[in-house]
């Protein structure tokens, strides 16, 4: 039995990754379609090498729904981060932010 435990907290990972991950939540402008894009501050972000950028880091998605409504909107999403990663300012095309609460909450 141990040996299956050690296995499975193997590929359950330790949750640090969790740490490194910035969640941004938003809605489709054509459909309303809500969409969680999730950024890997370890991996994604881009360092920006000139004086004249907003932030240390800047990352650009670009985010296509699920298609369940046949909407496949292309939805731009910006984020400037200062060198600690923090989040300094966020801009969207094609859809709008939402906060995490109106993600969750069902529509119906």
């Amino acid at each position: 039995m141990g040996l299956l435990k050690k296995v499975s907290e193997l590929f359950k990972g330790s949750g640090e990754e969790e740490r490194h991950v910035h969640w941004e939540y938003v809605r489709c402008s054509r459909c309303g379609e809500k969409i969680r894009v999730r950024v890997d501050l370890a991996n994604e972000l881009t360092p920006q090498l000139d004086e004249g950028g907003e932030g240390a880091y800047y990352v650009r998605k670009g985010v296509i729904g699920s298609g369940q409504r046949r909407c496949f909107q292309l939805i731009e999403v910006e984020l400037y981060f200062d060198a600690d990663r923090k989040l300094l300012s966020r801009y969207i095309t094609g859809g709008a932010f939402i906060t995490r609460e109106e993600f969750e909450k069902v529509e119906s």
